[in-house]
């Protein structure tokens, strides 16, 4: 069962928006009008809490979230070798903590007591208030990109050491990629296994 919540986050968070990406990216490129790919993070784990052993689920997030960062920063690098006028920028964007149901695997009074204590600091945003920094980014224009966004008004942030690490993002990606061509090969090689 635990297994299955792990993959499940990590294809959430992930896994997901790196399959969703490569799909859509020749389709972006072609585009006769400059395209976005806007990825949503979170700034306060991605990076910034790996040195102690954490319990889950939040070190599954913790982790598929630099999973993204380092994504979007080696997608941006990679789309500005190959595209030198930017037809596709790529940028991150934390909106702050936002009161949804992101901490429904922990005990109640747990996600109620860290939900109270964000709204006391003034930290907890609304998600109609969370959705401007979202905004910034898909709305910034084209020669934009690599920047990570936060909080909204159009403001960004460097985000943690090790989302910058470029070694750790071309492995990712790396691996990520074999794994997005194993599944997309997966449909091909069941319907030659069926006609044999």
């Amino acid at each position: 069962m635990l297994s299955s919540k792990l993959s499940r986050m990590i294809e959430t968070n992930y896994i997901g928006a790196f399959s969703l990406t490569n799909l859509l990216l020749p389709l972006l490129r072609n585009s006769p009008i400059p395209s976005r790919i806007v990825n949503v993070d979170n700034e306060s784990v991605a990076g910034k809490c790996y040195s102690t052993p954490k319990q889950y689920p939040y070190y599954v997030y913790e982790y598929s979230k630099l999973c993204l960062l380092l994504f979007s920063y080696e997608l941006h690098r990679q789309l500005g070798l190959m595209d030198k006028s930017r037809q596709v920028s790529v940028n991150a964007v934390d909106p702050g903590a936002v009161k949804t149901n992101i901490m429904r695997e922990l005990p109640s009074s747990l996600s109620f007591v860290s939900f109270m204590v964000l709204k006391l600091l003034g930290l907890l945003h609304s998600p109609e208030n969370a959705v401007n920094s979202i905004l910034d980014a898909a709305l910034a224009t084209p020669e934009v990109s690599g920047i990570y966004f936060f909080g909204g008004k159009g403001r960004s942030i460097k985000s943690s050491s090790l989302s910058y690490d470029t070694k750790l993002a071309k492995k990712l990606w790396e691996t990520s990629s074999d794994l997005f061509q194993d599944c997309i090969l997966l449909p091909e090689i069941l319907v030659l296994h069926d006609l044999c």
